[in-house]
C-alpha cells in the first residue's frame, strides 16, 4: 500500500426494521474485512438500529426524521420540520466526519443522509432489498452512483438509475453442518414426522399465528406432520398455554429461534411472511415456502416480492385475508402430498440465490472509489 493510503471513512444510513438494519451491518462487516474503516451510522431512536448498531460496536448518530403516512395524520404535520432539522444535522455531521463513501440500505432515514452526501459530492450507493423499491430509493436512484438490487425485478422501477447491479441481498446465513438427527433432538422433534417451520419474525405474525391455532383446533393438520412454530415474544405465553392446556401433540412452540439455519435444515417447507431478507434466507437454504405477505407493508412490497417468486414457480403464495386458514391448509396439503412440486420449488428458489453478494458489492465499491480518489485505502492485514 502506498504511503498516502488512508483509513476509509464510511457513513451508513438505513433502519427501522431488521430488513434494512442487518444488510447494512453485513455490508459494514464486508468493508471492514477488506479495509481499515471508520464507520458512522445514522438512524432514529425508534428504529431497530438504535439497539443493533451500538451493539455491534459502531457509532450511531440519531436524527429526528420520520416517515410520511399515506393517510392524513397529525404526525404528517410535523414531517417537514423533522426533515428540515434532519438535513441540518446531516450536513453538519458530514462536514465534520468528511466521509469517503455513503451507503443507504433503505427506509426513510436514508433520505436526508444520502441527499446531504450527494450534495457534497460523496460517492453514494444504495442497497435495495425488495423487488418493489421503497419511495426513498426511487427518489434518490437517479443521483446515487450505484443501486445494488436484492431482486433483479427492481430494475423495472429504477430505469432512471445511473448504474444497477444485481447483487442479491447481503445476509449472514450459512447452511448448517450439524447432523440432522442431532437437530431434531435439539428441538425436541420426532425425526419420523414431516416438519413444517412457521415463523413471522422476532415479533411474530398475528394473523399467521391465529390461522395456525384455528387449524390445530380443528385437527386439520395431517397426522404425519409436526410443527416448529416461532410465535414471537409477545404471543408466546398465549400459544404455549394453548398447546399445553389442549394437550396438542407434535407441536414445538418457541418465542424466537436463534439457530434458523438448523430449523431450515430439518423443515420440509416454511410458512412465513415475504420480507426480502426472509426470502434471501429461503433462497440460500433452498427451502420451499408458503409465503403470506404482510398487507400493511409499505407500498405492498411483500405482496410484490411473493408474487414475483410465485411467477418463477419458486414459492406458493396465500393472501392474508378472511380465507387465510382455509387457503393455508389447502397449500399445506398440496406441498405435503406433491413431492415433485416440493422438489421443484426447492430447486427453483435455490437457483435464485447469489452466494457472492458481498464480493459483488465490495468490488463495485472499490471501482467507484478508485474513480473518485487518487489515493488508496489501508487494507486489512
Amino acid at each position: 500500500m502506498n504511503e498516502n493510503a488512508k483509513k476509509l471513512r464510511v457513513i451508513i444510513a438505513g433502519g427501522g426494521t431488521g430488513g434494512h438494519v442487518f444488510p447494512a451491518l453485513n455490508i459494514a462487516e464486508g468493508l471492514n474485512q477488506k479495509w481499515q474503516c471508520e464507520f458512522l451510522f445514522f438512524g432514529t431512536k425508534r428504529g431497530l438500529e438504535s439497539k443493533k448498531v451500538p451493539g455491534r460496536g459502531y457509532k450511531l448518530k440519531l436524527i429526528p426524521v420520520a416517515g410520511f403516512q399515506r393517510r392524513f395524520t397529525i404526525r404528517n404535520l410535523t414531517f417537514p420540520f423533522k426533515l428540515l432539522r434532519s438535513m441540518q444535522i446531516c450536513r453538519k455531521t458530514l462536514r465534520e466526519f468528511d466521509p469517503h463513501l455513503a451507503i443507504g440500505s433503505g427506509g426513510y432515514v436514508m433520505g436526508p443522509v444520502l441527499k446531504s452526501a450527494i450534495g457534497m459530492g460523496v460517492p453514494t450507493v444504495i442497497q435495495e432489498q425488495n423487488s418493489f423499491p421503497g419511495v426513498t430509493t426511487r427518489l434518490l436512484a437517479g443521483k446515487a452512483d450505484i443501486i445494488f438490487m436484492g431482486d433483479p425485478d427492481a430494475r423495472h422501477y429504477l430505469s432512471h438509475a445511473k448504474k444497477l447491479v444485481n447483487s442479491g441481498n447481503p445476509i449472514s446465513f450459512k447452511r448448517t453442518a450439524a447432523n440432522k438427527q442431532d437437530i431434531f433432538k435439539e428441538f425436541a422433534l420426532n425425526q419420523e414426522l414431516k416438519t413444517i417451520l412457521i415463523f413471522g419474525g422476532s415479533q411474530g405474525a398475528r394473523n399467521i399465528n391465529r390461522a395456525i391455532k384455528a387449524l390445530l383446533e380443528r385437527g386439520a393438520l395431517p397426522d404425519n406432520t409436526q410443527l416448529l412454530w416461532q410465535t414471537g415474544e409477545l404471543n408466546f405465553i398465549e400459544y404455549n398455554n394453548f398447546i399445553n392446556e389442549n394437550q396438542i401433540r407434535n407441536v414445538v412452540v418457541r418465542p424466537f429461534i436463534d439457530a434458523m439455519d438448523k430449523a431450515y435444515a430439518i423443515a420440509e417447507f416454511a410458512i412465513c411472511r415475504a420480507g426480502a431478507i426472509t426470502i434471501s434466507e429461503l433462497k440460500a437454504a433452498g427451502l420451499p415456502a408458503i409465503l403470506i405477505p404482510l398487507t400493511s407493508a409499505a407500498g405492498n412490497h411483500q405482496y410484490k416480492n411473493a408474487a414475483g417468486l410465485q411467477q418463477k414457480q419458486a414459492v406458493l403464495m396465500v393472501e392474508d385475508n378472511e380465507m387465510l386458514s382455509e387457503n393455508l391448509i389447502k397449500a399445506i396439503n398440496q406441498l405435503l402430498t406433491e413431492n415433485d412440486l416440493r422438489g421443484q420449488l426447492a430447486e427453483n428458489i435455490h437457483g435464485l440465490y447469489k452466494p457472492d453478494t458481498i464480493d459483488i458489492i465490495i468490488n463495485e465499491i472499490e471501482g467507484l472509489l478508485k474513480d473518485k480518489y487518487d489515493f488508496g485505502f489501508e487494507l486489512r492485514n
